[in-house]
C-alpha cells in the first residue's frame, strides 16, 4: 500500500502504479466534475491511511502526456470544485503537479477526517473498482464506525507549549470566574480540560504560528515578525501593542480602534480560521490608518461575508471555540460581526469591511478594520437619529442606512439576516428617521434635515419626486395627529428641520401652494391651510410589507 507521495512518484516512474496493484489508488487520464464521485469514494475507505487520485496516467500505468499548463489548469479546476463540492473539505489534504519524464500528472491526496465524505451532497463508496451512491442506511452504518472528528481542533497531535502562554489564559479564567477546575500546574489545566495534546491545545499555546505586518504611509513593509502561540493574538499586551503602534502613526492620544470591535475582529480570526490547511495562516497586517486581519476559510464562510446584522454562524473548530467561551473570548450567540461593525459606526469609523480571496484549495477572510480620528459628523447625525427611534438597534440600523445609501436594498439585504430583517423594513418604511425608501428606483433617500446635518443639502430649491411624496405623508401625519390638520410654511419647514433662509421660506410656500392646487389642502387664510384629504402617494403599510418580504425571502411580494 502507497502511504506517501515519495513511494508513490516512485511506483509511478516503475510503472506499477495500477488501480489492480494498489488499493488505495485512482487513475484518470484527464479531469471531470463527475469524477470527484472517486474522490469520495475514496475518503470513505476506513481500513486505508491514505489514498490517492491521480490525472495524467492511463489504467494501465502509462503516463498520458499531460503539459505543464494542462496540469496548472487541471489542479486549479480541481481545488476550486473541492472547495465547492467535498464536503467535509478536509478530506483532501493535498493537490500538487509532478513532471516525470516529460510528461506531467496532478496529485490529489484523501485521507478520511473522521466522518462520511461527500461529494456534491451524496456520498460514494467503492467495493472494487467501480464507485456507487451509498443509500441512507449504508450512510448510517458508516458513521457509526467512524468516530466522528471532522473537527480539527478535537484531534490528538503531540506538542510542546508556552507555559506563560498557559498561565495568562488562566488568568483570564480566574477573572471571568468561570466554574472549571484548574490544575496546580499549567499542563494540569489542559488536562483538566481535556484538550492535552489536542490540535487546540497546539494551536493556542503551540506551535502554531501567525505573522504580523507593519507598513509604513507608503505601504512599504517595516516590520514582518512571526510568533507561535494563538492565544497571544488574544492578550491585552498584544492588542495594546496594535492600538499604541496606530496611535504613534497618527499622532493620536485616545486609542485608534474601538476597543471591543479590535477584540471581536481577532477572536474571530482564532476561532473561525481553517487551521487544517497551513496552520489557517493567519496574518495581522498594520497600516497606519488601518488594520487587516486574514486568516483561510472555507467555502462556506463565503456566506457570512458582511453580514454585519445577522446572527447566523458556523465554526469548523467546535472544541477551540468551547475552549474559547470558557475564556470570555467568544460566545455562542453569534453577536461578532453586528459588534464590530455597531462598535465602528458608534464610535464614529468608517464601517468595516469583508473581503473574500481565493487561496489554493480554500478561500481567504480578510477583514479592514479602519482607525483614525472620530468623525464628529457621524457621531452628531447618530445622537439625532436616537432621539427619532430611541431604540439602540433600530437607531444603528437607520445609521448605516444613511452610510449605505447609494446602494440598492437589493444589495443591503446581502448584509442582514433573520432576526434584522423586520427591524430594517421598519425603518426603510418609517419616514420620520434619517431616510426614506424610495420603491419605484430601488434606493434609499436622505431626508432633509439628515442631508442638512451632513451637508449636502442645505438651500435646496426643489425636492425630488419620491421626496416630495414622503413629506406629503410625514406632514399629513404630523398635522393631523398634533395641529388638527392645519399646515403654515413655517410649520413645514420645522418638520423637515429646513432653515429660515429666503430661498427655504420660498420653497415651504410653493409646496403647500402646490398641494393645494392638488385639492389636497384647503385654504384657510393667507399662509395657512387644512388638510382636506390624505395623500395616496406613499403607503407606509404597503411599502413595509414589500420590504419586510424582500429582506426575508429575497424577492418582494410583486413577483
Amino acid at each position: 500500500m502507497i502511504e506517501d507521495i515519495v513511494n508513490l512518484l516512485d511506483e509511478i516512474r516503475s510503472g506499477k502504479a495500477q488501480e489492480h496493484i494498489h488499493e488505495n489508488i485512482e487513475l484518470k487520464q484527464s479531469w471531470k466534475k463527475e469524477y470527484g464521485i472517486d474522490i469520495s469514494a475514496l475518503g470513505n475507505k476506513l481500513d486505508k491511511p491514505c489514498c490517492w487520485l491521480i490525472v495524467g496516467i492511463k489504467d494501465n500505468g502509462n503516463l498520458h502526456g499531460l503539459i505543464e499548463k494542462q496540469a496548472r489548469q487541471i489542479e486549479q479546476n480541481i481545488s476550486q470544485q473541492i472547495n465547492e463540492f467535498l464536503d467535509p473539505v478536509q478530506a483532501c489534504t493535498q493537490i500538487c503537479c509532478h513532471e516525470i519524464e516529460e510528461s506531467w500528472i496532478v496529485i490529489v491526496q484523501i485521507k478520511n477526517p473522521g466522518d462520511v465524505v461527500y461529494w456534491d451532497n451524496y456520498a460514494y463508496i467503492a467495493p472494487g473498482t467501480t464507485s456507487r451512491k451509498l443509500e441512507p442506511d449504508q450512510i448510517l452504518e458508516l458513521r457509526i464506525k467512524l468516530p466522528g472528528r471532522t473537527d480539527y481542533s478535537n484531534q490528538p497531535i503531540d506538542s510542546e507549549y508556552d507555559t506563560n502562554l498557559i498561565q495568562t489564559f488562566i488568568q483570564r479564567i480566574n477573572i471571568t470566574a468561570h466554574s472549571v477546575e484548574l490544575g496546580k500546574e499549567p499542563i494540569d489545566t489542559l488536562q483538566k480540560l481535556h484538550i492535552y495534546q489536542k490540535q487546540t491545545a497546539r494551536i493556542l499555546f503551540g506551535n502554531c504560528r501567525f505573522r504580523l505586518i507593519k507598513y509604513d504611509k507608503s505601504g512599504e513593509p517595516i516590520a514582518n515578525d512571526q510568533y507561535y502561540g494563538l492565544y497571544k493574538i488574544l492578550t491585552d499586551d498584544f492588542q495594546k501593542e496594535i492600538q499604541t503602534w496606530t496611535a504613534k502613526q497618527l499622532n493620536i492620544d485616545t486609542p485608534p480602534f474601538p476597543e471591543k470591535a479590535l477584540k471581536e475582529s481577532l477572536a474571530n480570526a482564532v476561532a473561525h480560521a481553517a487551521y487544517f490547511e497551513h496552520d489557517g495562516d493567519i496574518i495581522i497586517e498594520l497600516y497606519p490608518d488601518h488594520l487587516s486581519i486574514c486568516n483561510l476559510c472555507i467555502q462556506d464562510s463565503v456566506y457570512f461575508a458582511n453580514k454585519w446584522f445577522a446572527r447566523s454562524h458556523k465554526t469548523i473548530n467546535n472544541l477551540l471555540m468551547e475552549v474559547l467561551r470558557i475564556a470570555n473570548h467568544v460566545d455562542e450567540l453569534g453577536r461578532g460581526k453586528n459588534l464590530i461593525f455597531s462598535e465602528s459606526i458608534r464610535n464614529g469609523k468608517p464601517e468595516p469591511e469583508v473581503f473574500i480571496e481565493k487561496a489554493g484549495k480554500y478561500n481567504r477572510w480578510k477583514l479592514l478594520l479602519y482607525a483614525g480620528t472620530t468623525d464628529e459628523v457621524n457621531i452628531r447625525l447618530l445622537a439625532r437619529i436616537r432621539e427619532c427611534y430611541r431604540d439602540e438597534q433600530k437607531s444603528l440600523i437607520a445609521f448605516s442606512l444613511v452610510l449605505w445609501r447609494d446602494k440598492k436594498v437589493q444589495e443591503i439585504r446581502n448584509y442582514v439576516d433573520g432576526d434584522f430583517s423586520r427591524q430594517f423594513a421598519e425603518v426603510l418604511s418609517s419616514g420620520n428617521g434619517p431616510i426614506f425608501y424610495d420603491k419605484q428606483e430601488d434606493k434609499i433617500v436622505l431626508t432633509r434635515w439628515a442631508r442638512v446635518l451632513l451637508g449636502e443639502g442645505r438651500d435646496s430649491k426643489v425636492l425630488s419626486s419620491s421626496e416630495e411624496k414622503w413629506l406629503k405623508e410625514l406632514t399629513y401625519t404630523m398635522c393631523t395627529k398634533l395641529h388638527n390638520g392645519e399646515i403654515t410654511p413655517q410649520r413645514l419647514r420645522s418638520f423637515i428641520q429646513m432653515g429660515n433662509t429666503s430661498s427655504e421660506k420660498s420653497l415651504s410656500s410653493k409646496i403647500l401652494t402646490k398641494w393645494h392646487g392638488e385639492k389636497l389642502l384647503r385654504k384657510l387664510n393667507r399662509g395657512k391651510y387644512s388638510w382636506i384629504q390624505e395623500p395616496e402617494d406613499y403607503d407606509k403599510s404597503a411599502i413595509a410589507q414589500y420590504l419586510l418580504k424582500l429582506f426575508e425571502t429575497g424577492k418582494s411580494s410583486e413577483n
